[in-house]
């Protein structure tokens, strides 16, 4: 990154100042509870560092860059983060005019080593104006998280996010929610006896889990409208989809009294051939990549519960631009996404 002139930005006046970014922002516009002695530091900080309050101005007369470090999961064609990596193109092609740069660091989210390797890349590379990434391996984001805020490294959450923590900002859905929509749905034609719940199998030791939030809101809602209805789980084999088939017979041989089959990941597409074999189970799953969406107009899948990947993943870019840019806090914090409901009646 290249800088030939520093304006000073809210998140300098904060750092001057020894206050939070929130704190600086009630002060300049006279809103909120401060006290005068918080008033007065942040006021000589203004003054020592030549800060102006007009953001568009200040940009213009910036030629900083800003570099994203974007800590991903890999992808191939067709699946759910290539659809979230092209969102992020277009949201930084939209933004040109702040000089920003997203950098892909890329994770396989079955191998926890090599999300560590990626985590090492950043910290040790160039360093980053901000980091954004998912939620896969949590203690392990846990503990980057607390290594960026060492290093004075803001950073984001997309798509999952763990709470407590020190993001500036969250865009994506509300995945307890989510998934307590996706068991309504999966109810609705009755009373169910049994259900089966397909995972997949990502790592040894179950710690890749990025939809642990909205599993647990799926079987919250079971066990509070349905406490008699025993869900099953059965673990498949993405990387081994000739035996996918063998599997599901057997789990569905196991529990015969099973009616209702979800999947809270994004590839239910991948039981597709199994549903198609038996009719009288009902199906739920998320996302609309177009395999799903293929299951879905076949028949084979009855909902999909799904929200906008590639516009969420520009909503994203922009509001770290601005934050980056111009200093602007995002409001809320925590931004949440619709829900849409996919059914083969409203598919079109």
């Amino acid at each position: 990154m290249s800088e030939e002139r520093h304006i000073p930005t809210v998140f300098d006046i904060a750092r001057e100042a020894g206050v939070s970014r929130g704190t600086v922002d009630r002060v300049l516009h006279n809103r909120g509870r401060f006290s005068e002695k918080t008033a007065a530091r942040i006021k000589d900080a203004v003054r020592r560092l030549g800060y102006s309050a007009n953001p568009n101005a200040a940009l213009l007369a910036s030629r900083k860059s800003y570099l994203l470090a974007c800590l991903l999961p890999s992808y191939h064609e067709g699946e759910y983060w290539e659809l979230m990596a092209k969102g992020i193109g277009c949201g930084i092609d939209e933004c040109k005019g702040y000089n920003l740069e997203a950098r892909m660091f890329l994770y396989d989210q079955t191998d926890i080593a090599d999300f560590r390797r990626q985590c090492d890349s950043i910290l040790d590379g160039e360093k980053p104006s901000a980091v954004l990434m998912n939620v896969v391996f949590r203690e392990d984001v846990i503990a980057f998280a607390g290594k960026l805020e060492e290093a004075g490294i803001p950073f984001a959450f997309i798509d999952n996010k763990v709470d407590g923590l020190g993001n500036f900002l969250y865009v994506g859905i509300d995945p307890y929610r989510s998934g307590e929509l996706g068991a309504f749905l999966l109810t609705l034609p009755g009373t169910p006896e049994e259900i089966g719940l397909v995972r997949l199998l990502r790592d040894k030791g179950h710690r890749g889990d990025p939809n642990e939030p909205r599993r647990k809101g799926f079987c919250d809602y079971i066990s509070a409208h349905f406490p008699d209805c025993k869900v099953h789980t059965v673990f498949i084999d993405p990387a081994r989809p000739v035996n996918i088939r063998e599997t599901l017979e057997g789990f569905l041989s196991a529990h015969p009294g099973i009616s209702r089959i979800a999947m809270t990941n994004s590839r239910i597409h991948l039981l597709s051939d199994t549903l198609h074999a038996h009719p009288e189970l009902t199906a739920v799953g998320f996302n609309d990549l177009e395999k799903n969406l293929k299951a879905l107009k076949d028949g084979s899948v009855d909902f999909l519960v799904t929200h906008g990947i590639e516009a969420q993943a520009k909503l994203t870019i922009h509001l770290i631009a601005d934050y980056l840019v111009k200093g602007i806090d995002p409001q809320p914090r925590e931004h949440f996404i619709h829900l849409d409901i996919l059914h083969r009646l409203n598919f079109d």
